[in-house]
């Protein structure tokens, strides 16, 4: 009589299928996390680059239409000011420029946030805050009195005017954390010309 034939798997065959099995699953696991925070990170990126755009935007809107000698401070190049006070021309009467109330853009007192106001200090101020995540300084910018990013300009805070002409270039750094925690940072980066 011939041996009964085993049908089956042996304990030891059954641990090392279950072994292998759970290493699958593990590596499908770590894929799958290593996608989410992937897709986490670069949707952070976007979300910080398109409001950096449109906040740069307002400004660049806002600025267009102001007089290059109505603009205070007057941080020529390689100067530069975190804030910027302006006048907009609303047209002409009687052959004189008629001036708008005084407007102010820059980093608010909290120094995280940039805001726009109309006729500043006045009682009767308006005021708009247009973000939040401002880097306190600009992406690769330290403070420590040297050129860190080699722009030119020496421990630029996070939002930048300086002005060449009548052109007033507008800089801007964002931060926030992803859904991860990363930190996601972008700098966009303008110039605008003065029109009246």
């Amino acid at each position: 009589m011939s041996p009964a034939r085993r049908a089956g798997f042996t304990l030891i065959e059954a641990a090392i299928a279950i072994a292998l099995l759970a290493l699958v699953v593990v590596k499908v696991g770590m894929l799958v996390k290593m996608r989410t925070d992937t897709a986490a990170h670069e949707n952070a990126s976007l979300v910080v680059d398109d409001q950096a755009r449109r906040v740069l935007e307002q400004i660049s809107y806002a600025v267009m239409g102001a007089s290059r000698e109505r603009l205070i401070p007057d941080p020529e190049s390689p100067i530069y000011s975190s804030e910027l006070r302006y006048e907009v021309s609303l047209g002409v009467q009687d052959g004189e420029v008629v001036w708008g109330d005084a407007q102010w853009i820059g980093l608010d007192k909290s120094a995280d946030q940039v805001a726009w106001r109309e006729r500043p200090d006045e009682p009767d101020e308006r005021r708009v805050v247009w973000c939040k995540a401002v880097r306190p300084y600009l992406e690769g910018e330290q403070m420590n009195g040297v050129d860190d990013n080699g722009n030119g300009l020496i421990d630029e805070k996070g939002l930048v005017f300086t002005l060449t002409g009548s052109r007033v270039t507008v800089r801007l750094t964002l931060e926030r954390k992803s859904e991860t925690g990363e930190i996601v940072t972008r700098t966009v980066e303008t110039m605008v010309t003065c029109r009246n």
